[in-house]
């Protein structure tokens, strides 16, 4: 179990770390890309401006710039085009592994909780199990006392054997707590009868032990 756990550990830290180191990487990749295309904005932003405040004569060196930027401009947006297309083309990437990593985390956290059901159900059966054997054996004890004719003995034996019912419940499923209430009933008429029909009360006790050895075999 400690194995299982250990590796469905891993691969969570494995995943998460797919997840958060790819925007790292994406932020690189693009960050020359963005800073290009910033430092072409500021450029033209800054001609503009001063072609504005003083404006230049048509035979002036600066005038070539210009038609070199309005010449360059084009390629810019297209530029700009390009990285917005693969902006979204990253996002969409992003989005598409975050679905993925949620459904293998929802997965893993599917199969844990099976795994942790049925460990319990066969924790829980076992511990029925051994309660219900050794109610068995306080069985065979009070069979034996009535034999003997002690009964004190035989009545201490019932008096645990009713205790022993009761912690076994916790412990069993549905329908044998059901059982058990009838394995109780019969109990409760063999401790009215030892006083008054020992006969009755050995049978009573013979019945609750076959009953017992039926309820062990649906368990």
């Amino acid at each position: 179990m400690k194995t299982i756990l250990v590796v469905i550990l891993l691969v969570a830290i494995a995943l998460g770390a797919g997840y958060l180191g790819l925007p790292v990487l994406i932020e690189k990749e693009t960050a020359v890309l963005k800073a290009d295309v910033q430092d072409l904005k500021q450029k033209l932003q800054k001609i503009e401006e001063e072609s504005k405040i003083a404006p230049l004569q048509q035979d002036s060196d600066i005038q070539k710039v210009i038609k070199t930027v309005n010449a360059m401009y084009p390629k810019v947006v297209t530029l700009e085009d390009s990285f917005k297309k693969s902006t979204s083309s990253i996002d969409e990437t992003i989005n598409k592994q975050k679905a993925m990593i949620e459904e293998a985390l929802k997965k893993q956290a599917e199969t844990i909780e099976k795994f942790n059901k049925e460990a319990e159900a066969k924790i829980l059966k076992s511990m029925f199990n051994a309660l219900m054997a050794n109610i068995r054996g306080h069985v065979l004890k009070v069979k034996v006392e009535l034999v003997a004719k002690n009964i004190g003995s035989a009545k201490n034996e019932l008096g645990l054997i009713d205790e022993a019912f009761e912690k076994a419940k916790t412990s069993a499923s549905e329908e044998s707590r059901k059982v058990i209430e009838e394995l109780k009933g019969t109990l409760k008429k063999a401790k009215e009868d030892i006083d008054i029909d020992l006969p009755a009360a050995s049978n009573r006790i013979d019945l609750l032990w076959h009953e017992m050895s039926k309820l062990l075999r649906k368990a």
